[in-house]
């Protein structure tokens, strides 16, 4: 291992959202041993148990235990979403107003309430240059911040503690199905605007790949025309200028400035090329990561429709799928901590650098 990954690893050990990912994750492969104990059981012979001595079923004990286990590691889990509604909220406020200040720095002013009422109050807030992607996150983000307020409201009583309460075991568990609801909805809403982004993004790759390769013909062609490297000739001499014999001279440095020219264009065309191929990693790298978040809150889907009872999954189903969405969030959360480390190495370095001069 090297240094930064140990360095990533504190970051993302000590972060509460990778803590967080590393709980639902010990969940969810709880939840999957209690519905198919014999999974894991499989393994064993080919770790040198014999296999007559494997048992094929959880013992009742281990059963009640493992579920106790699941139950705290979930309400684990919450301590780190207390207030995380706030945060839900203020992200869904910030996109509204970072996209109204977008579009109206592209000249994309709010339409009349003349046009508005005759297009109805939903087309008038797309064309009030927002945009269909934006307010897919936007309200995503909304019903996710509900979804977790429903969660703070409930968490006293989660705490299972005697005499202490606020709604009532049978009515916050009612608070926390409607909040199932608006978590499904906000699920929906994600995976529709992480479909359209994919969708955007794949139309713009292909535009940048199609300005790579017109320039990459365009750089070859304008080394071709230049030809062998030309030496400058040097000016001619006063003796040879009186007898008329700088016409030579003269064109010789006519091709050697044509040749300049073109190589001058060629220089700026391989700029633009790397700028064009560095555009072009980062659109692909937030494709990927864009489609990998949509594929995780699809996946994602299963936990809140099962919990209200619109996903007709079994429990180790949607375990499975669980743990599949906790390990791709993950990841996207260790690749902002290595971010992070990275940053905070490339000041350290910049600071030490006049010590040492």
């Amino acid at each position: 291992m090297s240094q930064n990954t140990f360095h990533q690893f504190i970051k993302f050990s000590t972060d509460a959202y990778g803590l967080e990912r590393t709980l639902r994750f010990l969940q969810s492969l709880t939840q999957l041993l209690i519905s198919y104990p014999s999974l894991p059981l499989a393994l064993l012979p080919f770790l040198g148990f014999p296999a007559e001595k494997i048992p094929r079923t959880l013992s009742p004990r281990k059963k009640l235990t493992l579920t106790e286990l699941k139950s705290r590691l979930s309400l684990g889990r919450r301590y780190f979403r207390l207030f995380r509604f706030l945060e839900s909220f203020s992200q869904a406020f910030d996109k509204y107003i970072e996209a109204s200040a977008k579009s109206k720095a592209e000249g994309k002013p709010p339409s009349s309430g003349a046009e508005k009422a005759k297009a109805g109050l939903a087309v008038g807030l797309l064309l009030g240059g927002v945009g269909i992607e934006k307010w897919l996150e936007i309200l995503s983000k909304s019903f996710n911040g509900v979804y977790y307020c429903a969660e703070t409201a409930t968490f006293v009583d989660e705490l299972k503690v005697d005499g202490l309460g606020v709604w009532g075991r049978e009515l916050a568990r009612k608070v926390m199905k409607e909040g199932n609801r608006m978590w499904f909805f906000a699920l929906i809403l994600a995976v529709l605007a992480g479909g359209w982004k994919v969708g955007r993004l794949g139309a713009e790759i292909a535009q940048t790949r199609r300005e790579v390769r017109h320039l990459e013909k365009e750089v070859r062609r304008e080394r071709g025309a230049a030809g062998p490297t030309l030496v400058k000739p040097p000016p001619p001499q006063t003796s040879s200028r009186s007898k008329g014999g700088h016409g030579g001279w003269e064109e010789q440095q006519q091709q050697w400035r044509e040749q300049e020219t073109r190589l001058e264009r060629v220089r700026v065309g391989e700029e633009k090329l790397e700028e064009l191929r560095t555009k072009l990693d980062k659109l692909l790298d937030t494709r990927y990561k864009a489609g990998r978040r949509a594929v995780a809150d699809a996946l994602d889907m299963a936990v809140p429709g099962k919990a209200v009872g619109w996903v007709p999954f079994s429990t180790g189903v949607v375990s499975a799928l669980m743990l599949a969405s906790t390990w791709l969030t993950g990841l996207e959360v260790w690749e902002k901590c290595g971010e992070s480390v990275a940053k905070s190495e490339a000041k350290g370095e910049a600071k030490a650098k006049p010590k040492s001069e």
